[in-house]
């Protein structure tokens, strides 16, 4: 399913790209995050805030439910993170170079939603794969350890 975003939309979901950002200035990151910029696997951070949030955006309009907008300050990651993305249990997750859907053992109990976005020139269609539920596919065959997680096919995803 392709949802196509207005310039409207676009630009709202890059403001608030650039605050969450911001709003992570200086903070340290996890172990694997930094392992994969330092070997050019990731993009910059704020392309990646604006991939995410146009993907979440996405998500929701398709669905008909809420964005959690992922805007707020370092201190109060510990109560937000473990909020899902979209709605009541939707997490998100966009691919650039893969044709795959990372997951870990933090999404059991969420419905993982692969997308990746069409046109890179302006971020304003997203193709949205499909949905699982990771504990269906956190077995072996599907394991990554460059990840310490696992990897869904985009192929194996249910259609909304």
């Amino acid at each position: 399913m392709i949802v196509r975003l207005s310039r409207d939309e676009v630009r709202v979901c890059t403001l608030l790209a650039t605050e969450r950002w911001l709003a992570k200035y200086g903070s340290v990151d996890r172990p694997n995050y930094a392992e994969g910029k330092k070997n050019g696997y990731l993009e910059h951070e704020l392309l990646a805030n604006v991939r995410a949030n146009v993907s979440e955006w996405a998500v929701a309009s398709l669905t008909d439910t809420a964005w959690n907008v992922p805007w707020y300050p370092n201190e109060l990651h510990p109560r937000r993170a473990k909020l899902p993305d979209v709605g009541n249990n939707f997490e998100v997750r966009t691919v650039r170079t893969r044709d795959s859907i990372p997951f870990w053992n933090k999404d059991n109990g969420k419905i993982i939603v692969g997308t990746k976005i069409l046109d890179e020139d302006y971020y304003s269609q997203v193709e949205v794969y499909g949905w699982c539920n990771p504990e269906e596919y956190a077995k072996s065959q599907y394991r990554d350890e460059a990840i310490g997680g696992w990897r869904v096919p985009v192929t194996d995803l249910k259609e909304f």
